[in-house]
Parts: C-alpha cells; sequence; structure tokens
C-alpha cells in the first residue's frame, strides 16, 4: 500500500542538488530502495489529518510528488504520537500534531537502524526543546517552520530545505501561520524515541 509512497521519497532525495546530502542519505535510500512493504494497514486517524485539507503544492515536482501521494494515503495510514509526550504536551498541540512512521522500529515497514516519516503539525504551535540518540535529517515540504539550536540560533526554512541534527543535539521548532509536513529520517540509535528537555 506505501510502496508508492517509499518510491516517491527515495525520488525526493535522489532529486536534491547533492546526493547524497549527508552520509546519513546513503542507508536511507538503500532501506527505501528494498523495503518490503506489507498488504494492509491498520489504519489511526488523529485530529492533525484535518489539517492535511489546507497543504498547497510547493512548485517542486519531486516535493509535490510526496505530497500527494500523503494526501491520497492519509485517511488509511497509522498516524502516531510519541507515547512521551502525551501526558506532558497541551490538549491544544496533540489535537494539532502527529506522524507515520513509514520504516523504522514498530513501524509499517520493520527496521532496527532506520526510521522514515512525515510528520504533520497544525499552524502556530510550538515544539518544545528535545533530543534524541538518533542522527536526523528533517526536509521541509510544506509550510515555513523555524529551527532553534541550544545556541539560540533561529534557522528559518521553507519547503525544499534541508535541517540535520546529531546525536543529541538539543532543537526545538516553532511552527508558521499554515501547516507544517516533515519528512524525517533517523540514523543509528533509531529505537529510543525523542525525550523532552526541560528547561534550566
Amino acid at each position: 500500500m506505501i510502496d508508492g509512497l517509499l518510491r516517491r521519497i527515495a525520488e525526493f532525495h535522489r532529486s536534491r542538488p547533492v546526493v547524497p546530502e549527508f552520509p546519513m542519505v546513503a542507508p536511507v535510500l538503500e532501506v527505501l530502495d528494498n523495503a518490503l512493504c506489507p498488504a494492509g494497514i491498520e489504519p489511526r486517524f488523529l485530529p492533525v489529518v484535518r489539517h492535511l485539507d489546507a497543504v498547497e503544492p510547493s512548485g517542486d515536482a519531486a516535493i509535490d510528488a510526496v505530497l500527494e501521494e500523503l494526501l491520497r494515503l492519509a485517511p488509511v495510514l497509522p498516524w502516531r504520537q510519541t507515547v512521551g509526550y502525551l501526558d506532558v504536551l497541551s490538549r491544544d498541540y496533540l489535537d494539532n500534531y502527529g506522524y507515520v512512521q513509514l520504516v523504522g522500529p514498530n513501524a509499517i515497514v520493520e527496521h532496527p537502524a532506520v526510521r522514515v516519516g512525515i510528520g504533520l503539525w497544525g499552524p502556530h504551535l510550538h515544539y518544545p526543546a528535545h533530543q534524541h540518540e538518533a542522527e536526523e535529517l528533517y526536509h521541509v515540504l510544506a509550510g515555513e517552520p523555524s529551527f532553534s539550536g541550544c545556541d539560540g540560533a533561529i534557522l528559518a526554512t521553507r519547503p525544499g530545505d534541508a535541517v540535520h541534527h546529531p546525536p543529541w543535539q538539543v532543537h526545538s521548532q516553532d511552527f508558521g501561520a499554515t501547516p507544517t509536513v516533515l519528512l524525517y529520517c533517523w540514523t543509528g540509535a533509531v529505537g529510543p524515541d525523542a525525550i523532552l528537555v526541560q528547561a534550566g
């Protein structure tokens, strides 16, 4: 069912000006190219999915191919949220956030060393500081999120931009006036989820 989406994600990575943009993309592409997708998927709906109605094409053919397939499949995908966030983040945040883990531990396609997925956030949310052991690469597919590191520097982004986080780097995000769709890849220690970092 998700074969087409994984293929379009691989094509997107290969469409970037330098392939791989980061060394971590090479093993991600190998996994995407060889993924064995299950015939059936148990869907799980979350309120955030409503924001996909407001996602506009980017004008980048490779991005729009991924978005088109995501929009087609969205109603039957297993949307999820990080378990450690459920009792910590506000109801407003939880009603406007979710992701689909396409590849990885306990994902649609099981893999022990790579995670690939797509996250969706509604407008004007703040994703508090968090970190994880895995190396991470984000690509912005829709929206104009800003990323902040532990040094306080703020990186404004738009569709097509990439943001890389080495293992354990503390980072946060602020989402703009339109819904944000982020393609993410993790490599390395992909088993543990992200954890929030307490201020102070």
